[in-house]
């Protein structure tokens, strides 16, 4: 029985598979089938099995929040995401990546930012993407060129990344070209046209007419859009020697065309290490970026960031402890507008700001563990002001998943922010306790 089972699974998921893809492609150009004839009936007549490679991906989640401030909320949410490959030539060099993306919102209590209200935020916003769709070209010396609509995360994703937490992804329009050897150089350059942002293609200028904020706000503030025109340039460079030391320089300049705050030049090294002279493995990495106003931002300031970890592993057991720290320079912030900032100072999200964190050291101790299918994580994060060492708050977070299988997958994530007495100007939301879980169950994601 336990031998038949995965085939089965196979052949229906491949049929599956298939009736998505037929119906994106009804979808597409306008063809309805017959009322006698489902989209199951049509796939099994017609036996249909398309060009290409297809995979289907989709994540169940079920999240809830206590915020002091906000309202409370609670989110029901399935993405289901198909990612279809496409060899073009013989030589298998040039491919085509299709990847649309839905979000299902099973209930709507809460604030996607999308559709605004006064409940604590979770930005899952229903509706349907392409978050991938681009033409490459891979050639027989280690170079790949993309052009398109592309997921581009470098590093931690600390500066640009995916978030691939939220339901619907962060990419970007894009011509991308790296160079990977694979043993010790990785080049990585993108010019970058637009940002396809988590709140979703439907999060225009426009207000919606059930919006709240209708009356005193004619436009959706432009920090809530699910698109930003930019005109960016990103390079990161690599190199890797055999005994596994990195270095890594960046250069990320962004001209934001429709948030001018966001425009900035940001210049960083990384460095990384990591080496095991008896049982203990030990790890360090080490980050300094400098941030200055750029092209149309009318902020006139300077600012830095740094990162410092260290890190010990005993078998499947690693324990961290970290700081990083955010400078400002009159009131202005070093910012990360388009990385993964939901991976960082808690996942309770209370210091999650893409406008920039004014002035915020997290010093934060992480302990990380696994038994065959089980996996945890703890942390515990303590915020503090940069420039007067003032207490802000501190954070539990817990995380606990199980791997069913290869692509199965079930999470469970508890956060616990708690607050100061002292009142902290900078950060409004920082003055209120706010604590949130979640559980979910993915399947290739």
């Amino acid at each position: 029985m336990h031998r038949t089972m995965p085939k089965i699974i196979r052949k229906t998921m491949r049929k599956t598979i298939n009736i998505a893809l037929i119906t994106l492609l009804a979808g597409f150009t306008g063809v309805s089938f017959a009322e006698a004839e489902s989209k199951e009936q049509v796939a099994d007549k017609y036996n249909v099995e398309l060009p290409g490679k297809h995979e289907l991906a989709f994540r169940s989640r079920y999240q809830s929040t206590h915020d002091d401030w906000w309202q409370d909320a609670n989110a029901f949410t399935t993405r289901v995401k198909l990612t279809s490959s496409f060899t073009l030539d013989d030589n298998e060099q040039w491919q085509l990546l299709l990847q649309p993306n839905y979000v299902f919102v099973h209930n709507d209590n809460y604030n996607s930012i999308s559709q605004f209200n006064r409940k604590s935020v979770i930005p899952d916003t229903q509706g349907g993407s392409l978050s991938q769709g681009y033409l490459a070209f891979s050639s027989n010396n280690n170079w790949q060129i993309k052009a398109g609509r592309q997921s581009l995360s470098y590093d931690n994703e600390r500066m640009v990344g995916a978030l691939e937490y939220w339901q619907t992804p962060q990419s970007f329009d894009a011509i991308s070209a790296q160079y990977n050897d694979q043993m010790n150089w990785h080049i990585q350059y993108a010019y970058v046209d637009k940002v396809q942002r988590i709140f979703g293609r439907h999060a225009d200028k426009e207000l919606p007419a059930d919006d709240p904020r209708n009356g005193y706000l004619t436009n959706r503030p432009t920090s809530e859009w699910g698109e930003h025109q930019l005109k960016g340039h990103f390079i990161n460079m690599g190199y890797k020697t055999e005994n596994n030391w990195q270095l890594v320089v960046y250069n990320y300049l962004i001209d934001n065309r429709d948030q001018a705050s966001f425009s900035s030049n940001t210049v960083g090294i990384r460095i990384a290490d990591e080496f095991k002279p008896n049982s203990i493995k030990y790890r360090y990495n080490a980050e300094f970026a400098w941030q200055e106003d750029a092209y149309n931002n009318t902020d006139n300031y300077q600012a830095w960031y740094n990162l410092v970890a260290a890190s010990i592993q005993y078998k499947s057991h690693i324990f961290q402890l970290s700081q990083e720290t955010f400078s400002q320079d009159q009131g202005i912030g070093f910012k990360s507008s388009l990385g993964t900032n939901h991976k960082f100072q808690g996942w309770a999200d209370v210091f999650t700001s893409y406008s920039g964190q004014k002035g915020l050291r997290d010093t934060f101790f992480t302990y990380r563990g696994r038994h065959k299918k089980l996996r945890w994580r703890f942390v515990y994060h303590d915020f503090n002001t940069y420039g007067t060492g003032q207490e802000i708050g501190y954070e539990f977070d817990f995380e606990l998943a199980y791997r069913l299988t290869r692509k199965w997958q079930i999470k469970a994530v508890y956060a616990d922010y708690r607050s100061k007495d002292t009142w902290t100007a900078e950060y409004l939301a920082a003055n209120f306790d706010l604590s949130t879980w979640f559980i979910s169950v993915s399947y290739n994601i």
